[in-house]
């Protein structure tokens, strides 16, 4: 499982605000993130069905867990990711590159920094035979199938990747822009649309932000402040009031549906999005309706059932009545995926200390099911 609020990456709970800049390794974009809820990037970060072992972190390593937690790759990792596409990328002694499902190494790159595990068959890296770098995908043969000539590509997400050069466009697979490179700024495409940013060129700070489809055509017009992505057919939108957001959520011809009226909302999933009010957090349904009252310090989307709340400094989780199904006794809690969630005791929240893997290396993390009970009992 993937840790949230460290890194962006493909999981349910890599979910920062999508202010929708994309944020690339050794790409400086201005990203920005709400500090009351993470519950933001969703775009090329769903949680893998087929999910079949879990991370865990023992003795400083890293290793795998099967979902009843017997220990199924041992601990011997410095550093690893998700699988993906039946890999994982892990780091090891300096060494860098892909194992299986049994834990053994079946591709390490030459010439060739991995950023990322597999989508579409390809993983995107630095070519370090280039100076500066400039990004590229390999195949799972280790073969280099594409050189973007580009300082900045991200990861493919329904078969597009975005790639930058001194304007964002697409690629498909194959390499060839399907999409010509310019726009100011561009996220990931996620239910056929991708966020587009135009930046005022005579004033850097005011942007407008509107929607692409995947023949590059703007659908919806640049006429927000922040525009997150679409998720179950709608879209978090807001405009700014004053030092603040009023925020709102549209369809998919840009029809506002839910007026904008929250000081932040984060994306619908399993028909509910979690939005703050008066400082509070609650969820809505698709007509507006409060349906979960604003209660809640933080709160994180639903997935499985149940959604990851805040309350008085510790993380808990509710089911769609309201009902707290798991006690907050957390100091950091993962979104449900296959049927079990990464929790964590001890250490801080937003203060914590974080190792170069992104963990917490005051706290301990271990796996709860449903009922709350520890499958993988905390470890650092």
């Amino acid at each position: 499982m993937h840790m949230s609020r460290f890194v962006v990456r493909r999981s349910p709970n890599a979910l920062m605000l999508f202010a929708l800049i994309i944020c690339l390794n050794f790409v400086s974009l201005s990203c920005s993130s709400d500090q009351q809820s993470t519950g933001m990037l969703v775009a090329a970060s769903k949680p893998e069905t087929s999910i079949h072992l879990f991370r865990i972190f023992k003795n400083r390593k890293f290793g795998f867990i099967d979902r009843s937690g017997k220990v199924v790759i041992e601990p011997q990792f410095d550093w690893v990711e998700d699988f993906s596409e039946g890999l994982a990328l892990v780091s090891s002694n300096g060494t860098k590159g892909f194992i299986d499902m049994a834990g053994k190494w079946v591709l390490v790159p030459k010439d060739f920094e991995v950023i990322n595990g597999f989508t579409n068959g390809l993983a995107r890296g630095n070519i370090t035979g280039t100076s500066p770098y400039t990004k590229g995908y390999i195949d799972k043969s280790g073969k280099l199938v594409i050189d973007t000539k580009a300082w900045g590509a991200c990861e493919f997400s329904e078969g597009l990747a975005c790639v930058v050069t001194s304007k964002w466009g697409f690629i498909d697979p194959s390499g060839r822009y399907v999409i010509e490179p310019q726009f100011d700024e561009v996220s990931y495409f996620n239910e056929g649309f991708a966020t587009v940013t135009f930046w005022d060129q005579s004033k850097a700070s005011q942007h407008k932000q509107g929607y692409l489809d995947k023949s590059g055509k703007v659908v919806i017009k640049p006429q927000f402040d922040i525009a997150q992505p679409f998720s179950e057919g709608v879209a978090a939108v807001a405009m700014k009031d004053g030092d603040n957001y009023q925020f709102g959520f549209i369809d998919k011809t840009g029809t506002m549906i839910i007026k904008p009226q929250f000081q932040w909302a984060v994306i619908f999933h399993e028909g509910l999005a979690a939005v703050k009010v008066s400082k509070k957090w609650g969820f809505v349904d698709k007509n507006g309706n409060m349906v979960i009252s604003p209660e809640y310090d933080k709160a994180e989307p639903f997935w499985e059932g149940l959604a990851a709340v805040a309350l008085n400094g510790k993380w808990g989780y509710i089911d769609k009545n309201g009902k707290f199904v798991v006690e907050p006794r957390f100091n950091e809690a993962q979104a449900f995926s296959g049927g079990l969630a990464f929790v964590k005791v001890g250490g801080s929240d937003a203060n914590a200390v974080r190792d170069v893997s992104g963990f917490d290396a005051e706290g301990k993390w271990g796996y709860i099911d449903k009922a709350g009970s520890y499958i993988w009992q905390p470890t650092n």
